[in-house]
């Protein structure tokens, strides 16, 4: 599991951004399915002269609520991407979907609460540092990789390259951590005993 302490206090922002976001989305779609129903019902109740002047007010309702409403689901959307990102522990994806920009679309579309808390998590996410993070899918992308490799999919050299650039991106790991990622990797047989032992003391050497 990706570990930094920095990242609890913003996954409980971007949570709380996003429950937010959601319901006001819910909210916008109750306010245009109760008003399109009480527009047709006014527009049959009108008869044949006030019925087409309802009916040009719901066509107006109708584009007003959407034009306030999209923006609201395309925060809410991106909010949600965040989430995701901030639970996997994947950094660099929750920068790159970092903005004040939206930030201040959510304060105009989707309310307070989710405005000031993207505003909020904005600096502490771009402090983010990618040091010290193990990836949630270290073992998973090592482990398809050697299932392609059986499979024929790939070749055993193109196992050995991909492998090799997975693990050097991890050298930041800490300690602990990279050692049982390895050790289970090695148990799995997706490196072997040299090739443990050889990574095993590049990371006790760094200490």
């Amino acid at each position: 599991m990706s570990k930094n302490p920095e990242l609890g206090s913003v996954k409980t922002e971007i949570l709380v951004a996003w429950i937010f976001a959601l319901l006001v989305v819910i909210g916008w779609i109750i306010g245009l399915i109760a008003g399109i129903y009480y527009l047709v019902i006014l527009g049959i109740l009108g008869g044949p002269y006030v019925g087409p002047i309802f009916a040009t007010m719901g066509v107006i309702y109708i584009v007003i609520f959407l034009i306030m409403m999209i923006p609201s689901i395309l925060v809410m959307n991106r909010t949600n991407r965040m989430r995701k990102a901030a639970n996997k522990g994947d950094i660099q994806k929750l920068k790159e979907l970092n903005s004040i920009g939206w930030a201040i679309v959510a304060l105009i579309f989707t309310g307070i609460i989710p405005g000031i808390m993207l505003l909020i998590a904005h600096s502490p996410i771009e402090e983010l540092s990618t040091n010290g993070i193990i990836s949630d899918d270290y073992i998973d992308k090592v482990l398809k990789l050697k299932s392609m490799m059986d499979a024929g999919v790939i070749t055993k050299e193109e196992f050995e390259a991909q492998k090799n650039k997975i693990m050097r991106g991890s050298t930041s790991d800490p300690v602990e951590q990279k050692l049982k990622d390895l050790k289970a990797l090695l148990d799995s047989g997706a490196i072997s005993q040299s090739e443990y032992e050889q990574q095993k003391s590049a990371i006790l050497g760094k200490l």
